[in-house]
């Protein structure tokens, strides 16, 4: 169980924000995304994309969505790939204990805040948004942890953990049940279902007809009145042996009736998230692997954007493995979180964003490992390189 010096601190954090009051409107949709206004993603548990496909439930979502063929997760276990997800990096993370990542390290969040466009996190099962512990128990019961920390990618940076406003936007399914049937929803959606739901204490079997439930109101007619676009994927593969590739699929009234049904072999990762999100509404970026990272190819619906091709390294990378960082749990493999590369021009068209450049302004002139070429990386024989921060880097086709 959580222990009451965590619970404390989740408290504390969250006293600012109960001052806002929950009786007011939350937000107005900002427009002008040049694809869809909002973005849900909804990540079950640890599945080989092989089985994936061929389960019932996924099959029949297909038919309203795209499946995406090629993309893979970054690492093993679980918690790195979400923590990549609204980072763009994992920071050399090869485990699920509690980890903290300091306030100078940007967030996705960051991105969104200048342009006023809403965010928020549902986890089911989360006590409260103040909730700092490593997990809850009850619900599911059989025993097994509901909700918890490693699925919660926000409570991890303390640019977002020490803030009680951004708190505020962390709540549970039950919560996500009023905003939906309010309106209510934010723009950028990250989802996490409980443990038993997730597949992770449960199957493949289990968890995508749950998936396939929870799917159907959303995927409605009329169940959005602005252009959604839902993501439904994995955090990993369940087999360590294989190439981590992942079952994906999009879904929602953004995607164009002609391409439902279809499947898109362009191959992406966990950081086509920040990517598709920086392209879609122009932002700014986070000066890390976001940038070079492919965007989802059915929001590129107008010009100026050209995803690259596989990386050349992809048949031979061993992402089973992380790359030594500030959170690996190897004392030989720890290293200092790396600057970003304030060089960088994202997606979106646009450079660092001004949170990630005052933060970092002064370590413009040492190496980075990111070059906005969209490489693989891993443990063993592709480990992350240093250079000068410079701007893209293109790799040959």
């Amino acid at each position: 169980m959580p222990s009451i010096s965590r619970l404390l601190v989740g408290l504390a954090g969250l006293v600012p924000a109960l001052a806002l009051g929950t009786g007011q409107a939350k937000f107005k949709i900002v427009e002008g995304g040049r694809s869809f206004d909002r973005f849900i993603t909804i990540w079950l548990e640890n599945q080989d994309f092989a089985e994936v496909i061929n389960n019932p439930d996924i099959i029949n979502l297909k038919r309203e969505g795209i499946l995406l063929t090629k993309y893979y997760a970054q690492t093993h276990p679980s918690q790195p790939n979400y923590i990549a997800a609204v980072g763009g990096d994992y920071f050399g993370l090869d485990h699920d204990e509690h980890v903290r990542i300091p306030e100078n390290v940007s967030t996705i969040v960051d991105l969104f805040a200048p342009r006023d466009i809403s965010w928020g996190g549902y986890f089911e099962d989360q006590p409260g948004p103040g909730f700092m512990g490593g997990g809850s128990m009850g619900s599911t019961g059989n025993g097994g942890w509901d909700y918890v920390r490693k699925h919660n990618p926000y409570i991890s940076y303390d640019s977002i953990a020490n803030n009680g406003t951004r708190l505020w936007s962390l709540g549970s399914f039950r919560d996500f049940e009023q905003d939906f049937a309010a309106g209510q929803v934010p723009q950028f959606v990250f989802m996490s279902p409980n443990m038993m739901n997730d597949g992770h204490n449960t199957t493949l079997e289990f968890a995508s007809s749950w998936a396939h439930t929870f799917l159907k109101p959303l995927l409605a007619d009329g169940a959005f009145k602005e252009r959604t676009l839902i993501l439904l994927t994995y955090d990993e593969s369940a087999t360590y042996e294989i190439p981590n590739k992942i079952g994906s699929l999009l879904l929602g009234n953004a995607v164009p009736s002609s391409l439902r049904g279809t499947e898109d072999d362009t191959y992406y990762t966990h950081y086509s998230i920040p990517a598709t999100m920086e392209y879609n509404w122009q932002l700014p970026n986070l000066g890390r692997y976001d940038v070079g990272a492919n965007v989802f190819k059915n929001a590129l619906t107008t010009e100026g954007h050209q995803n690259k091709g596989d990386p050349d390294n992809l048949a031979g990378v061993d992402n089973s493995v992380s790359y030594p960082g500030f959170l690996n749990s190897d004392p030989a493999k720890w290293r200092p979180i790396p600057p970003p590369n304030l060089q960088l021009v994202g997606a979106g068209g646009l450079p660092v964003s001004d949170a990630v450049y005052g933060h970092w302004w002064q370590a413009g002139d040492e190496e980075s490992p990111y070059d906005g070429s969209g490489r693989a990386f891993d443990g063993h024989l592709y480990l992350p390189q240093y250079g000068k921060q410079e701007p893209d880097v293109v790799l040959p086709t």
